[in-house]
């Protein structure tokens, strides 16, 4: 497991990374998420993750804060499925109209996120 939960904190930390290279990027995605029901694509991905951060906690050095962290995941995935798609899709497209600054800066707080959840395995 602690194998697996390492990967995730990999892949977080790698999206955090593109996205801060390349707002362009961030843009490619954005548009993925919007067309059709693909949004909910995030919200399976969210809730594996947090599922696996939750499974995993156990072999956690802070196990708290993996369940803490895994919650969020978690919440934020099923919020997905209880969201109204259009109010998402307009949430994608108001986060898209942003500075690159902007969008740099919430590449490095994934990242972070993705650090910390390799950290605390």
């Amino acid at each position: 497991m602690i194998i697996l939960v390492k990967i995730v904190g990999i892949l977080i930390m790698a999206l955090g990374l593109m996205i801060f290279v390349s707002p362009e990027f961030t843009q490619k995605l954005f548009a993925f998420f919007k067309d059709g029901k693909k949004i909910y694509y995030a919200g399976v991905f969210r809730s594996v993750v947090g599922l696996i951060l939750i499974l995993g906690s156990g072999e956690s050095l802070v196990p708290l804060a993996a369940i803490a962290l895994g919650l969020m995941f978690l919440v934020s995935g099923i919020a997905v499925f209880a969201s109204d798609t259009e109010k998402l899709k307009a949430f994608i497209e108001s986060y898209s109209q942003m500075p690159a600054l902007v969008i740099r800066l919430l590449g490095l707080v994934a990242t972070s996120f993705g650090i910390l959840v390799f950290a605390i395995f």
